[in-house]
Formats: C-alpha cells, structure tokens, sequence
C-alpha cells in the first residue's frame, strides 16, 4: 500500500477528492443472473487495470453494480438511481426490453450507456439517441443464420422451436420467410413456454414428434439461453441426432450452465453438445490480439474463460473511457460529470466514426445500432471454434463483380446484402529443432511440422513466409488425407527465418523465433486462417466451454499458470498470466528440446495466433482501382521467445512493479544524501552507506530495465545500443563507487579514529584508482567483449612513452608511497625541510607536500626532494634548539662580553628558560682563534626557541640587541675570520657585521 501512495502522489499527481463512477446495470438475480454476472465482469476487469495503472490521468474509475432484474420496470429504476449517482455512463441490460425502458431515463439525463442488448425485433424503438446497441438485432442475426444454414450447410429440410412470445414469433417468421427464397420450407414449428409448470412435458412431446416423424434436417432453437440449454439436453436426451444451430445466446456460459444442469443421459455432455452451430458477434479463435489479451486477463481474474457477454461489456467500458477526452489528449478535461457525459455522447454519434476493439471495426448508425461482424462457431465436443466456412460483409462500394463472385462461389446474398464466402482453413505448426540462432544476425534455422486442415477449395502450396530469409515452397505433403468432404495435409519445413519478425511487446535481451504466414493470392474475404488449438492438444482452454469442460468430462481443472516461467515470461509483456494454451505450447517446446541447437537459450513464452495484415497489393487488379477491397490478409504466427538461460530479475518481479522499487530506490537515495549532510559518527554513516549499498542497484535494476523497455518500443537501434552500453558500463561503475564509498567508511576513517591522525589524499587517491581501474577492465572486457590483455599489451609502449614523459611525477609519486609508509612526518607536523623551509605540514598530495611557512604563505615540496632532504620534525617538542658564533677582539674581557649578550637576550621573552625545562640563552667563551693572520676570540651563543616562531626574525632580532648592548658599552666587532663558516643548525646563512679597520678601533 505505501508503494501505491507514493508512486500515485510522485508520477501521476492523483486528485483524492475525484472518482470516475461507470453504471453497471445487470441482472444480478433471476434466471438471467449468470448473464448479469459476465457484463459486471467484464466491466470490473476494465475498470481494475486502468485504475491499476493509475486511473484516468491520476483520477480512479469505479463500477456502480445496480440489480435490473431484466424487467423492465426495475430497469427503468435502476437507471435512475444510476443518474442520481452521477455516473458517467452506462454499461448493460441484457434484453431489448429493459434497455428501451431504461431509454428515456437516459435521454432526459443526458446519460451516454452502451448495451449488449439488441433493438427490439418489432423495430418500433423511441427517440432515444443516449441508448447505444453493441450489437447487431436479431432480426439480422436469425436471417443470418437462415442463409448459413441453407446455403453453406445445405439444409433442404428445417424444424424451429421457439419459446412463446411476440419476438421469438417474429423471428421464427423471418427465419421461414429466408428459407422460402430459397425454395426451402420450414417443416415444423414448435412453441413452448419457458415459464410454465410443464415445460419439462412439452419438450418431451416435440422430442417424441419428432422421433415418430422421423423429421429429418437441422433444427433451429430461437429462445433465451436457459432455455435453449433445456431444449437441446431434452433432444439429444430423447435420442434426437438432428443437427441443431440455434442465435448468439446458445454461445454464452450461461447456455453451457443450463444445458449441463439439464443434462441427464448416458455419457458425456460434450457428446451432447458436438455439432451444433450458432451464431456469435465474436469468435475467439479468429478474433486479434485485442481480444486474445482479453481473454487471458479474464481468465486470469476469474479462472474461467468469457464468452461474448463478457468482451461486449468490457469494450463498452472501454468506449466510455476512450471518448471522456479528445483523441492524442494526456490529460483529463476539467470537466464535471455532465461535461464528461456530453462528450462521451458525441465521440459515440460522431457520423461515421470506426474504432477497432475487440468486437473488430465497430461504428454506430443514426439509431445508435452497432453493425458487428456476424461468425458462426461449432461445437465440438463442448469446445465451441469457428466453423469452417464463414459469412463476411462486402463493405466496399460499387464493386460491379457480384455475379462474378457469386458464380465462383465466392459470395452469398445475405440480408439484401452480398457477403464474402469465407473458407475457414484450420493451421497448426509445431517446432522441431531451433538451430544457428544467431541473435547478431537476426536469423535463426527451423525445423517445423506444418499442417492444414479445410473444406472446399484451398490450395495449401499458395503460401507466403513472410520472415523467411530464401522464399520457401510447399512441394509434395508429407501426408494428405480426406475424410468426408474434410481435407488434411502436413509438411515438413526446414529454411532459415528471420527473428524478431513480430510486433509483439517483448523485453530487451529476448527474441522472438518462428513463423508468420499467409496466403498468396487470397485475401481474408475469402481465406481465413485459424490456429488448429485441437490438432495441437490446445483445447484445455480454448473455447469458453472450459469450465463445464471438465465437470462434464472428469472434473479437470484449469492449470494457473501464474508461478511458471510462462507466467514471468507473460509479464515481461505487459499481461498477467493465465493463458494455459501458451503453457502448452512452452512445455511442447521444451519436451521436444526444441533448444538443443541453442545452447544458453530457454523458451520464456510461445504462442500460436492470427490476425489479419495488410499488405501492398502490388499491381493485383483484384485489389487495385476504385471499390475494391483492401489487400488485408489473414496470416498466422507461431512464435516463441527466447531469453538467456541465466537467473533474471524479471523471473520474480512482474514489469509494472518496476517503476515503484525505481521510485523507492529514488527516495532511499536522496534521504543518504541529505543524511550525509549530518555527520553524527560512524554508526550514522554506515547507515547512510547501508543505504546506498541497497537503493543504488536497486535503481540501476529497475530504472535501467525500464529504460531498455522503452529503448527496445520507441527509439532506433543506434539509441537501443547506446542505451544498451550506458546500463553495463553503470554495473560496473556503481560497484566501484560503492566500494570506494565503503573503503572510506570502513578502513580510512575507523583508522584516523584510532591513529588520530589524517590519512594522506595520496593514499585514498590510490586506491580509488585502483578499484576505478579494475571496474574499467571489467568494462572493456565484459560490456565491449574486448581482451584485457591485449588492451595490457598494445597499450604497453604508449605506457612506456607516457612514463618516460612523466617520469619525473612517478618519482614523486612513489616516494609519497614511501613517506607515507615511513612518515617521518604527518599532516599538522612543524617541520624544517631542506635548511631552507620551516612551517606546517598541511597536506601530503600524490606528488607534492604542502607546507604553510611561517612567513605565512605555501611552500609545495616535491616529495622526490623532501625524501632526499634533511627534515627536522619539531611536532614531539616546544622548543627548537639554536646556536650560532660570534667574533670579538680578544682584547676583551670574555666574562664581559658573555654578560653583555646574556643581558641584551635575558628580556627576549620568545626563549624558553629553565622553568620549561630548558636552559636559558648562554654565551660561551670558546678561545681565541687565528685564520690567515688575524686573531679573534670566538663565542658560541646558545638558546632555546618556543616551536612556532620564525628563527630568522628572532635570529635578526638577537644581533639587533647584542648590537645595541655593545654599542652602548664600547665594544666593536672584529672583522670575521675569511673562509670560515658560521655553524649554526640553520641552514640560513648568518650575516654578521662587517669587519673594522684597526684606525677605527676605540683605544
């Protein structure tokens, strides 16, 4: 929860006082309540990953679930509640009836709501432009299925049965009126009452009516889907083998529901089931990607698989949020709800306006009505899959070769409408052997089985690989079968594919291998390819069938999928997982050992999908000019992505948790930062360092992944590279900081504590180096794959070159090492260094030593000359020792002349005395001394200096007052003795006063 609050208030700048609320209005009681649940669930699975990734521009939705019982009258209540709510809009009602209800509650609120509900078959519908139909009316639907039947199943012979009431009436006569114009009669019509106390009596009368008759052809069910479940247990219970095709409402889990609580028979229900048809606005096995991620996040919320119900609820909700503010805006409008709800209401009835969903192309019509794509699916067993022929709308205008087409067989006349004959060709495609995987190249060798399975005219050999590097040709099959009018050919394939030849999402590091492919010449108006999830044991979670699947068959339960590999490989996509048939097809790949040819490769997902791609249409007349349709073909994919055999944080940590452990990491490493500012000890900084130690990869992880994500999406291959390098080289400079950082806390300040002394810069500056130049080996080897020894030995002569130049800083350089390994002195010492400098150490470099002189300014020593020079250190005393000569004429008395300079230095008060331990100035008469011819008495004065004062000031200072106290006592200085020099422990030299001729002399 805390990671929620912060990276809701630091990225997406939540207002706490907003909330988005979307009226769910369902039957959550009644017969109809399995109904009502699918388009809650279906809402509920939108709402909760928009607010999961952070609502709409920070502001959360919420569903507002009111029962409408589907009656009418509740209906119109619930409604009003909703608006009173101020919801945003609406999503639901499941018949026509309690939508029109809901209608004018609607219109008079200026509610926008969107419904799965079809208009009313009598088509005497209200003003009501607020009211949305998702899908198409039944009176399309049941002409639909009449020219299905008649012209793609060849039914001569119908039966209907039909619940009581004015629509199910309806739609029974334009069901015969279609059948009619075809010369098709409809043989029977039966009623019944799903209401009634008998009804269990009347199905076993028709049951009986039609055994006795011994009625031959299809069998049409018009009734809701409880009902229709009641009617087709009681005919296939009763021994009736008829096919049976029946409306939309015999695709729902609510029809499996009642048909397996009303079956009874001997054997399995999915015998029951097997063969019949009916009619659907959506096919999961021919629908796109859309859908397909639907289906795997349905399935993953509710361990289930949705029907129709359900997608058409969750579209609904997403047309709502989608038109709340204008297209390519990033921010909510600041707008209340009735702004809100006016422009949902005119994105909805914007004239022609398309948007692609999960239902395909939808638009509304001025009435509000929703024109879908009508598909037929089968039952087989109780896996309900696209039947092999379908019907699709011509949508283009002024074709002028219907008869052309209708005479190939190509179209129908449908509803006063052409429409496409579309041959549904069952694909499957297994790999055998993944081969020369070259991820550089972008190329990798397969070795695959590929099969078809169809009806009527297809030629298999007419198919394009669109990754494959040399064009590949499907010569002889391997294996061609017919059984009925079912053909069945396999072959086997062997070429070189491009990799990464799919759109698909996928993290960096990891590559997509497989196939993609499509059909020459024909264009999905007449080709449809659908994955052949039987032929390749996928049908465990393939139709929404799958839960009574195994209650009905044995009780198998749907695998989660969540802790596998598939499961952290789904996430690197940005889906949960759950999507078992994925599994499947990952656990196939493995038990083949597919990635023997690969090695340090794993499978991380595999799929097998179609989707419909538009091509060129390189000069085909059948494709080019005015009214033709689009070169849009129906292409199937099996792919499989690779990554590393190696442990990866992606594993275990699902994508979208990325960017809160970036933003904890983010705060972790500022707090050490403004921690640092506050030095309390070391305990204080090791927690500081503890911080960094963990914030800092994490960072890198998550801040880096994201980047390479973002990378791989949006940016070129030179910017993916760049990227790509940046992030490896941070590995190892981010480890060389933390250790530098470590040294530091660790060895280099515990040991100044202890020592209470400063360790040099030299040092810290040295091993920082070193640790810097391991991490950039460490680069040049692992991130540009680049031999560390043949970097040592090309470098070798420049280093040679470079070293001669800069020999003379390496002698410095080392003899810092040496000083600093000897340390004849420290930082804060009082020093005298080559007779010249006396001061204060204030710090020792790499190359030079810092001393403050005593005169005040900066001496820097070269540490070659300071390791060859006399030092004298006075840090471990108070005094500094000095003593000097003096030459006077002998004539003088010595007692005399050594009172005179002990008076003249007794009121210097910069001498220490015996009171410190040390004497006080002295003069010593040391004998009379000849050198070339002149005589002189010598005398040697001595004297104590406090540390810290300049000897040659106070040096000046002294002969200045033995000047004064000769002078003023009569006594003349004798010239210096020539060649002789003065001793001092001052390397300075001493200038005494120049020598006095004899005329000069005081007698």
């Amino acid at each position: 929860m805390s990671l929620s609050l912060v990276a809701r208030l630091t990225l997406f700048d939540r207002p706490a006082d907003r909330v988005i609320q979307i009226g769910v209005l369902t039957p959550q009681s009644g017969a109809a309540k399995e109904l009502g649940r699918a388009i809650r669930e279906g809402v509920e699975l939108y709402i909760d990953q928009i607010n999961r990734a952070g609502g709409i521009d920070g502001v959360p939705l919420k569903s507002l679930v009111i029962d409408d019982s589907d009656d009418p009258a509740a209906a119109r209540a619930a409604a009003e509640k909703a608006v009173a709510a101020g919801v945003v809009g609406v999503v639901g009602h499941w018949s026509g009836e309690a939508a029109e209800a809901a209608a004018d509650v609607y219109r008079a609120a200026r509610v926008p709501a969107l419904t799965p509900a079809p208009p009313p078959v009598s088509g005497a519908r209200g003003n009501d432009p607020w009211l949305f139909h998702m899908t198409f009316d039944r009176v399309f639907e049941t002409r639909f299925l009449a020219n299905y039947v008649r012209n793609v199943l060849g039914e001569k012979v119908v039966s209907i049965i039909h619940q009581r009431g004015a629509e199910e009436e309806a739609l029974s006569q334009s069901f015969d009126e279609v059948m009619q114009r075809f010369g098709t009669r409809v043989l029977n019509r039966w009623e019944f009452d799903p209401a009634a106390p008998d009804v269990a009596d009347r199905l076993a009368r028709i049951v009986a009516e039609l055994r006795e008759s011994r009625v031959s052809g299809s069998i049409v069910v018009l009734a809701d889907p409880h009902p229709a479940g009641a009617v087709l247990a009681a005919l296939r219970k009763g021994g009736v083998r008829n096919r049976v095709a029946g409306l939309r409402s015999m695709a729902t889990q609510a029809f499996l529901d009642s048909f397996r609580d009303a079956w009874s028979a001997p054997g399995s229900a999915a015998s029951g089931l097997h063969g019949s048809f009916a009619s659907t606005p959506l096919m999961y096995d021919t629908a796109g990607e859309m859908a397909q991620n639907f289906r795997t996040d349905y399935i993953k919320a509710h361990r289930t698989p949705p029907d129709w119900v359900s997608a058409i609820a969750y579209e609904g909700a997403r047309r709502l949020v989608m038109d709340m503010a204008p297209r390519g805006a990033r921010r909510l409008p600041a707008e209340d709800v009735t702004g809100l709800r006016e422009r949902i209401h005119s994105a909805l009835a914007k004239p022609g306006r398309v948007v692609t969903g999960l239902l395909g192309p939808l638009t509304f019509d001025a009435k509000g009505s929703a024109a879908p794509t009508a598909y037929v699916g089968a039952y087989d067993g109780a896996a309900l899959i696209a039947a092999l022929t379908q019907l699709s709308p011509i949508r283009e205008e002024n074709i002028g070769n219907y008869l052309d087409e209708l005479v190939a067989g190509r179209a129908l006349y449908v509803n006063d409408r052409f429409m496409y004959k579309t041959n549904v060709v069952y694909a499957g495609v297994t790999i055998d052997k993944i081969t020369a995987f070259d991820p550089n190249a972008g190329t990798a060798e397969l070795a695959l089985n590929l099969w078809f399975r169809w009806r009527g005219e297809f030629a298999p050999q007419d198919v394009v690989f669109t990754n494959a590097v040399q064009p590949i040709k499907l010569d002889k099959p391997e294996r061609q079968v017919q059984v009925g009018d079912m053909l069945y050919a396999s072959y086997r394939i062997k070429g070189s594919f491009y990799t990464n030849y799919s759109s698909v999402e996928r993290a960096y590091g990891t590559h997509v291998v497989g196939i993609g492919f499509r059909h020459r010449t024909l264009a999905r108006n007449n080709l449809m390819y659908v994955s052949d999830v039987l032929g390749m044991n996928l049908n465990s979670t393939t139709s929404l069938a799958e839960s009574i699947s195994g209650s009905l068959s044995g009780g198998v339960e749907t695998a989660d999928a969540e802790g596998s590999m598939l499961g952290r490989a789904m996430r690197w996509l940005g889906h949960e997982p759950g999507d078992q048939q994925q599994d499947t097809l990952t656990q196939m790949l493995l038990r083949l050992r597919a990635l023997a040819g690969a090695p340090g490769w794993t499978v991380g997902r595999a799929w097998i999908s179609q989707d419909v791609v538009e091509r060129i249409s390189e000069g085909d007349p059948a494709f080019v000019g005015f009214g033709k349709p689009q070169p849009n073909f129906s292409q199937l994919d099996m792919g499989a992505l690779l990554k590393l055999d190696t442990i990866d944080v992606r594993d275990y940590l699902p994508s979208e948790s990325l960017i809160y452990i970036a933003i904890i990491a983010l705060v972790g490493s500022i707090l050490a930062r403004l921690l640092d500012g506050k030095d309390r000890g070391q305990f204080w900084r090791m927690q500081t360092l503890g911080l960094r130690l963990v914030c800092w990869p994490f960072l890198l992880l998550a801040g880096g992944n994201m980047a390479l994500d973002y990378a791989l999406a949006n940016a070129p291959t030179g910017a993916i590279d760049m990227v790509v390098g940046v992030y490896s080289v941070l590995w190892w400079i981010i480890p060389a900081r933390l250790a530098t950082i470590s040294l530091e806390r660790f060895i280099w300040v515990p040991l100044e504590l202890r020592a209470a002394r400063k360790v040099p810069n030299v040092i810290r500056m040295f091993t920082a180096l070193v640790i810097y130049l391991f991490a950039f080996f460490g680069v040049i080897a692992y991130v540009f794959a680049k031999p560390v020894t043949s970097l040592l030995a090309t470098s070798g002569l420049m280093a040679m070159i470079i070293g001669l130049a800069v020999q003379a800083n390496i002698a410095n350089i080392f003899s810092g090492i040496v000083l600093n390994i000897e340390r004849p002195f420290k930082v804060g010492d009082y020093i005298k260094a080559s007779q010249t400098v006396m001061g204060q150490v204030v710090d020792i470099t790499w190359r030079t030593v810092r001393i403050r002189h005593l005169d005040g300014q900066i001496v820097c020593l070269a540490n070659g000359k300071i390791s060859e020079a006399e030092i004298h250190n006075f840090s471990d005393t108070d005094a500094n020792f000095v003593r000097t000569q003096l030459f006077i004429d002998p004539t003088y008395d010595p007692r005399l002349i050594s009172r005179l300079v002990k008076e003249a230095l007794d009121s210097f008060d910069c001498f220490l005395n015996l009171a410190s331990n040390y004497f006080g100035p002295d003069c010593q008469y040391k004998g009379v001394e000849c050198a070339s011819g002149v005589w002189a008495a010598r005398y040697r004065v001595k004297f104590y200096l406090a540390k810290g004062n300049d000897e040659h000031k106070i040096l000046h200072e002294v002969w200045t007052r033995v000047w004064e106290r000769f002078q003023a006592n009569g006594i003349h200085w004798s010239p210096p003795v020539p060649g002789e020099v003065n001793e001092t422990t001052v390397p300075s030299p001493l200038l005494l006063p120049p020598p006095i001729s004899p005329e000069e002399r005081p007698a």
